[in-house]
C-alpha cells in the first residue's frame, strides 16, 4: 500500500506554464512599409511602399511583476528589401510587456510597447525623401515599436503578434533629424523561454 506522501503527489495535477514562467524570447517578424507617418500604420489602408522588412529578434525580462507588467532590453535586426538596394536596420532599447487578458479562457491578449534606438545602413523611398527635403542624416534614429500579441493558454511559450515598426526622429528634440522615417505594420511568431 502506498504512503500518503507518494499518492498524494500522484494525485496533483501537471503544472501549466503561464506566461509568466518566461523571461527570454526570439521572434521573427516581416512586413510592408508605406508611405504615411507613424499614425498612418493604425489605420487599415496606408498607401504602400515598394519595401519589405523580414527581422529577428531577442528580449530579455530583467522584471516581472505578480502583477503582470515585464521590464527588460530587445534587440533585433532586419533586412529591409524593394524597389531598390536593400539596406539593414538594428536596433535596441527597452520593452515593457503588460501579460494581458485572457478572453474566452483561451486567449491571451498582451500589449507591449520597444523605445530605443535605431541604425540603417541607408533610408529608402519616402523615409529618403524626408531626409534630403531637411538636408540632415536619418541614418540614426528613434526606434518605437507598439506591439500586440496573442497566445493559447494552453501553449503560451508561442504567440503571433502585430507590431508597428516606426523610426522617428521625435521632432528633433535630441539633434537627431527631426523627420519621420520608415513606419511598417509587421506581423511576427514569438518563442518565449
Amino acid at each position: 500500500m502506498p504512503n500518503d506522501a507518494s499518492s498524494s503527489a500522484m494525485a496533483e495535477p501537471p503544472q501549466v506554464m503561464s506566461s509568466y514562467d518566461f523571461d527570454e524570447s526570439v521572434f521573427i517578424f516581416g512586413g510592408r512599409y508605406h508611405k504615411g507617418y507613424f499614425g498612418h500604420t493604425f489605420t487599415p489602408n496606408p498607401i504602400p511602399e515598394d519595401f519589405y522588412g523580414l527581422a529577428v529578434g531577442y528580449q530579455k525580462f530583467f522584471i516581472t511583476d505578480p502583477e503582470g507588467w515585464n521590464w527588460g532590453l530587445e534587440t533585433g535586426v532586419a533586412g529591409r528589401f524593394g524597389d531598390g538596394p536593400a539596406t539593414a536596420e538594428i536596433w535596441a532599447g527597452g520593452v515593457g510587456r503588460y501579460n494581458g487578458w485572457v478572453l474566452g479562457d483561451t486567449v491571451r491578449v498582451s500589449p507591449s510597447l520597444t523605445l530605443g534606438l535605431s541604425a540603417v545602413t541607408d533610408t529608402f523611398g519616402i523615409a529618403k525623401e524626408r531626409e534630403e527635403a531637411q538636408d540632415k542624416s536619418a541614418k540614426l534614429l528613434f526606434y518605437v515599436g507598439p506591439e500586440i500579441s496573442f497566445s493559447h493558454v494552453d501553449n503560451p511559450e508561442l504567440e503571433v503578434f502585430w507590431r508597428a515598426q516606426h523610426r522617428s526622429g521625435a521632432w528633433g528634440t535630441t539633434g537627431l533629424a527631426a523627420i519621420d522615417g520608415a513606419n511598417a505594420g509587421m506581423v511576427g511568431v514569438r518563442f518565449k523561454f
